[in-house]
């Protein structure tokens, strides 16, 4: 037989056996792509992750939560904490190597087994920090954790708040010139100075430390503020329970006393009309901040203040009454 015919046949059958093998593998590797898409998606659900760079994410910290650790072969994971590791604990020492500097927790996989898994625990002055660690490509491994303390997410929001009342503060001093622009000779007499000082006197605030909770819900009044004739109520949920809170209502209000016989005894709950500011579900595992808006009132001595808020379809409605208030 011709060896040029041989040759031709040997590469036609060579090429019909490899495209079907290649078209396999190619499809094999895309399976393989989305899954690891979808548990990289997952894990950061979970974990609350917000990506600042690739495979770099911040992380707020819960001593309630087991946090899920994807580490990959050949490759370090780092666990930054805003303060010192005071003890680490590995589960599986053969498995996963772990190294601890002052603030950040090394941990790299020192096995080829894909399926490897343990649990890590890092104790802080702050509370206590649990992982699940597993092993997984590199495209979806978490190369560093960056943790920061609840207080600094509570920073936030304060700033925030700070910046409604220098708006309302802004407001105020822009109605009050619209008001003195008719009186020239008054208004040449009003520094700038005692303008500020106006605004100032109307500004008041005080700290509150009344907590309620109830089937693993706890709410937390934070703080009462007045700037001229609107006050704000500032307040914090924390939802530590396995199923979603979904608020219905959240009010501020006044309880009135009648004296019978010598003693007070409640008469009634009078709500004050207010502008709500919280998100309407709250998730498990989370925590979030609200602010009560209305328009401010003293109680007098036959008044004591109340707040509630309800659950939509549940019962872990809350109430806390005769908090501090701004008289």
């Amino acid at each position: 037989m011709n060896p040029k015919k041989n040759l031709l046949a040997f590469l036609v059958l060579a090429l019909v056996t490899f495209i079907p093998i290649s078209a396999l593998l190619a499809e094999d590797a895309g399976k393989a792509q989305g899954e690891q898409s979808v548990v990289l998606k997952e894990r950061q659900q979970f974990n609350k992750l917000k990506r600042s760079t690739r495979n770099i994410y911040k992380v707020t910290m819960r001593s309630t939560v087991v946090y899920r650790l994807q580490t990959a072969l050949g490759y370090v994971s780092t666990i930054d904490l805003p303060e010192k590791a005071l003890k680490v604990f590995v589960g599986d020492q053969e498995l996963f190597k772990v190294g601890v500097y002052e603030t950040q927790v090394l941990i790299k996989p020192v096995t080829d087994e894909l399926d490897a898994r343990t649990n890590l625990v890092i104790v802080t002055a702050s509370g206590r920090l649990a992982f699940d660690v597993s092993v997984g490509g590199p495209e979806t491994a978490d190369f560093v954790l960056d943790f920061r303390l609840p207080q600094d997410d509570e920073l936030l929001v304060q700033n925030a708040f700070d910046k409604k009342v220098e708006e309302k503060s802004q407001q105020l001093e822009k109605e009050f010139k619209e008001k003195e622009k008719g009186l020239e000779k008054q208004a040449e007499q009003l520094s700038e100075q005692k303008l500020k000082e106006k605004i100032a006197a109307q500004s008041r605030s005080i700290s509150l430390k009344s907590s309620a909770a109830k089937d693993g819900v706890q709410v937390n009044l934070l703080s009462l503020s007045q700037v001229g004739d609107k006050a704000y109520l500032r307040f914090s949920v924390l939802n530590y329970s396995k199923t979603p809170y979904r608020v219905s209502k959240v009010f501020v209000g006044m309880i009135t006393e009648e004296r019978k016989f010598l003693k007070k005894r409640e008469d009634g709950i009078i709500e004050f009309q207010s502008e709500l500011s919280l998100s309407s579900l709250i998730a498990p595992d989370s925590y979030v901040y609200g602010v009560l808006s209305f328009e401010y009132r003293a109680l007098g001595k036959n008044g004591k203040s109340v707040f509630r808020i309800l659950e939509e379809g549940g019962n872990r409605a809350m109430e806390m009454k005769d908090f501090a208030w701004l008289e």
